[in-house]
């Protein structure tokens, strides 16, 4: 694994920005196999209810984060995602530690699924130490399985207790 260079993380700052995050999205799985369209995939990283994040060496785009702040499983980390030429270099590493940074600032859990035709990034996330806690069958498509893992700091009642001291 060849590191790069310092890259900044940032939100997106433009409608080139955006529509290239969206297209790196459709084209890669899970959601290429989901069949998401350009138009799904711009409405992940412009939706309102999330916070989406681009990974950028200089002006070149190179990843996109997606984060879910708000539901039952309030700090779910819905997209990481690399461009091709720039995976097994750290970026999707460095973009879930960020992801967990902000996450655990008003969570004391990180949550995140994966899709059993993409079992390659198993491995990353239990190393950044998720578990896995359940197994969703036919939930995205009929025939595959979605793994819902999961990162805590702790439980929800003592970090509510703890942030409102």
């Amino acid at each position: 694994m060849s590191e790069l260079p310092d890259v900044t993380i940032r939100k997106f700052l433009s409608v080139r920005e955006t529509e290239a995050a969206a297209r790196l999205i459709m084209g890669t799985d899970p959601w290429k196999t989901f069949g998401r369209t350009f138009e799904n995939c711009l409405d992940a990283v412009t939706n309102l209810q999330k916070e989406s994040y681009g990974v950028f060496l200089n002006d070149n785009f190179l990843g996109v984060l997606v984060i879910d702040l708000t539901g039952p499983f309030k700090g779910y980390i819905q997209a990481v995602c690399i461009h091709p030429d720039f995976r097994r270099m750290g970026l999707g590493t460095q973009l879930i530690r960020f992801a967990e940074d902000r996450i655990f600032s008003v969570s004391p859990n990180c949550f995140l699924c994966f899709s059993d035709f993409n079992p390659s990034v198993q491995p990353m996330y239990e190393r950044l130490g998720y578990e896995l806690i359940a197994e969703l069958k036919d939930y995205m498509i009929i025939g595959h399985s979605e793994f819902l893992m999961r990162k805590t700091i702790g439980p929800v009642m003592s970090f509510i207790t703890k942030s409102s001291s």
